[in-house]
């Protein structure tokens, strides 16, 4: 790792914790049982994660959202989902887990994914303690977050405790292999730029051999590769960058015989699900919740 590298990181992380959303929920509107902040150990390392618990009755099996924070990678911490975790337990009535993942440079692929699988699976192991079901689990992101849950989803794929029911992937980077510089907008300076895409890769993906593995650019999957995935809501925004990767790996989910919810939000940029426009950014929340609620309520139904 480059000296240079890694104190431009820390700088951008720096920066990251100090932002706060444009468009946030008030918590007094969707309130919990609890929130509280515990370190899981895991295969992976101990992880800090945030749970959101919701008001329920004793004895009900809550469904659980692992909910993966964006931020390239190299920046981001999970208190910035904090609003819309509250929102989505409460109205959900599930446990929503919001880890604060390792990250790159020192972290670099597949460092994150790994840790972020092993939240899920140690959830897993501690259902009957947590009062939660394995077999009705989902997970989602946005941006990096995005990417990483798409990993977790393959990675849990026929797995023999658990069961991810539902991906939610929000502006997700899809292609890590295509070159920034050949991505296009449809606007002259989107908020998410070539140079910075550039450095959260070289960030992540030290060995650029690696971006074409289908962890890392799952857009570069065979159908394949994709088949047997949950369904996925796949929410991109018009200005953005990512818009096109979007819009592919949802066809190729398609292709492979995956459910997808698709929808491009017209006159939107990266991270408007949290800087707005507000009418946007809440139809893009209540679009991801209406389709965990379809997918918990299925799980409900036939779970194993």
């Amino acid at each position: 790792m480059r000296p240079l590298t890694s104190v431009a990181a820390k700088l951008l992380r720096a920066f990251a914790r100090r932002m706060q959303a444009s468009f946030t929920y008030d918590p007094a509107v969707y309130p919990l049982r609890s929130r509280e902040e515990r370190w899981l150990p895991t295969s992976a390392g101990s992880v800090r994660c945030l749970f959101y618990w919701p008001q329920v009755e004793p004895g009900v099996r809550l469904p659980v959202y692992l909910n993966l924070h964006g931020g390239g990678f190299v920046a981001g911490i999970p208190e910035h989902d904090d609003s819309y975790c509250q929102r989505l337990a409460h109205n959900l009535q599930c446990l929503v887990v919001n880890p604060d993942y390792a990250l790159a440079p020192e972290h670099p692929f597949p460092d994150g994914l790994n840790q972020c699988f092993a939240v899920l699976e140690w959830l897993a192991s501690q259902a009957p303690k947590l009062g939660i079901d394995p077999w009705r689990m989902a997970v989602g992101g946005q941006s990096a977050g995005g990417n990483l849950a798409t990993g977790v989803a393959r990675l849990a794929r026929d797995h023999a405790h658990l069961r991810v029911l539902h991906q939610v992937l929000v502006y997700a980077a899809f292609d890590l292999q295509q070159a920034p510089a050949l991505k296009r907008s449809v606007i002259a300076k989107p908020l998410l730029s070539p140079g910075l895409m550039g450095f959260f890769n070289r960030c992540y993906l030290p060995d650029p051999t690696q971006a074409g593995e289908a962890l890392a650019s799952p857009a570069r999957s065979s159908i394949e590769e994709l088949r047997g995935l949950p369904p996925a809501t796949v929410i991109s925004a018009e200005y953005d960058l990512l818009q096109a990767e979007s819009e592919q790996y949802g066809s190729r989910l398609r292709l492979a015989g995956v459910a997808v919810n698709a929808r491009v939000f017209e006159g939107c940029d990266h991270m408007f699900t949290h800087l707005g426009p507000e009418p946007a950014a809440e139809a893009a929340w209540q679009q991801i919740e209406d389709d965990l609620r379809q997918a918990f309520a299925v799980g409900q139904g036939d779970a194993a």
